[in-house]
């Protein structure tokens, strides 16, 4: 009797195929997209809009390509497409194609001009104000800016006061002997370093935990997402999520007093949701008291530099911060859900239900997580609520999300992911299809 034939989806081969042609595919719409970029496509590239300097451009200035915005959406949408395939066969992929392939991307990114977002150069406008021109970083928003190169390539007058941390501000002054270029270019090695080792954590992460390696650090690495709003786009973030990734690392391998200490320098960068679900996964004894020496020692050193430093000023991000968060992106969860209504967008109405949902879920998330559920994906559903319940959420953001997602237990939870990345897609592919030509 003759077997059964295999039908050719099911083979090895057939998915090593699929699986190249997403990966080749991924590589060929990033270069397009950083060549629309280097002909000086202002929906690209944002900082452009009034001068276009050849260390604006970069060294890839030589392959423009004439893409419309159009156009750009398009490919955006084949990345996400491409994305999707390497994810479904991601067990086809070795692991050295699939490094290649992060770091190479990561690296076109790096090399491209900033993309997206001209927030670099708020970065740089803030530390040369606080250097160069004597103002203090947390002074009031009505401060006089004196003028400076910087602001010919920022889309918004001042960031005052900054919502920035002391230790980013701190890290920030460092760099302004670089000059506007020298600081914009170590905000982009600072993106693409960021970014790989926070991959590189994931892939730890999810190898001590008994997960697949590969499959966690493609879910990161390769997203497009992470490579088009946060790496290319130069942000910060990635000096929040390399410390909290480090820091869940060390409490897996158990050693919690450095990882108390990272977790607190990931919370001067950006405040994390972690800190709770870390002492819930640490059982009470010496484990946990490591943990809280840790943090405790971070938190005083930072607090006193900080305060050497900015003074009484010191805790005005802060406020800076509740403020942002009292403003709306157009295109954050809530506000859509107020346009779907016929209100017009968010309403005092909607934004009280979503922080209801959002501290409901930390509770319930942390209710689970203290008593013995996966804490990683506890921490995950909660950065998701987060993110889904804001009236401020930027793209870029979605790189706190995803290393939890990659390495939690939950599948669920890489399913909400990528449809928040699908989201957000959706909403800029929309805007840049419906631009002229």
């Amino acid at each position: 009797m003759e077997a059964a034939a295999v039908p050719l989806w099911s083979s090895r081969r057939a998915r090593e195929l699929a699986a190249f042609a997403g990966l080749g595919g991924l590589a060929a719409c990033s270069g397009a997209i950083v060549a629309a970029a280097e002909n000086g496509l202002h929906t690209l590239v944002p900082s452009a809009t009034r001068a276009y300097p050849g260390w604006l451009r970069g060294p890839l200035s030589e392959f423009g390509l004439a893409i419309d915005s159009s156009g750009v959406a398009w490919l955006v949408v084949a990345m996400c497409a491409c994305y999707a395939i390497v994810l479904v066969c991601a067990d086809a992929v070795s692991a050295r194609t699939g490094i290649v392939v992060i770091v190479g991307l990561h690296v076109l990114f790096m090399l491209g001009p900033p993309l997206l977002s001209s927030d670099v150069f708020g970065y740089v406008d803030l530390a040369r104000l606080g250097t160069l021109h004597g103002i203090d970083p947390y002074s009031s928003g009505a401060t006089p800016v004196p003028p400076d190169p910087v602001h010919l390539y920022r889309r918004w007058h001042s960031d005052l006061p900054s919502p920035y941390s002391p230790v980013f501000t701190l890290v920030s002054y460092a760099l302004v002997p670089l000059g506007v270029a020298g600081g914009l270019w170590s905000y982009k090695v600072l993106a693409a370093v960021g970014s790989l080792a926070a991959v590189w954590l994931v892939w730890r992460c999810a190898s001590a935990l008994g997960r697949d390696p590969l499959k966690a650090a493609l879910f990161v690495g390769l997203n497009p997402v992470l490579l088009l709003f946060g790496v290319a786009g130069d942000h910060n973030d990635f000096l929040a999520v390399v410390p909290a990734m480090a820091a869940i690392y060390l409490v897996i391998v158990g050693r919690e007093r450095v990882s108390g200490g990272l977790l607190m320098l990931a919370a001067a960068f950006k405040i994390p949701l972690a800190m709770p679900f870390l002492f819930a996964a640490v059982r009470p004894g010496a484990r946990r008291r490591a943990l809280v020496t840790g943090a405790a020692i971070a938190l005083a050193a930072f607090a006193v530099v900080s305060i050497a430093v900015f003074g009484s000023h010191a805790d005005g991000f802060v406020n800076a911060i509740r403020e942002q968060q009292n403003q709306v992106a157009i295109y954050s969860v809530p506000n859509q859900v107020g346009v779907g209504l016929g209100l017009g967008g968010i309403t005092a109405g909607i934004r009280l239900v979503a922080q209801a949902a959002l501290i409901a879920t930390l509770l319930l998330a942390l209710r689970a997580a203290w008593r013995g559920a996966d804490w990683i994906a506890a921490a995950g559903w909660t950065m998701f609520a987060l993110l889904v319940t804001t009236a401020w959420l930027l793209p870029w953001y979605v790189t706190w999300l995803l290393p939890l997602a990659a390495i939690g237990g939950d599948r669920r939870l890489r399913l909400a992911s990528l449809a928040l990345v699908a989201y957000v897609v959706i909403t800029r592919v929309t805007i840049w299809a419906s631009l002229p030509t």
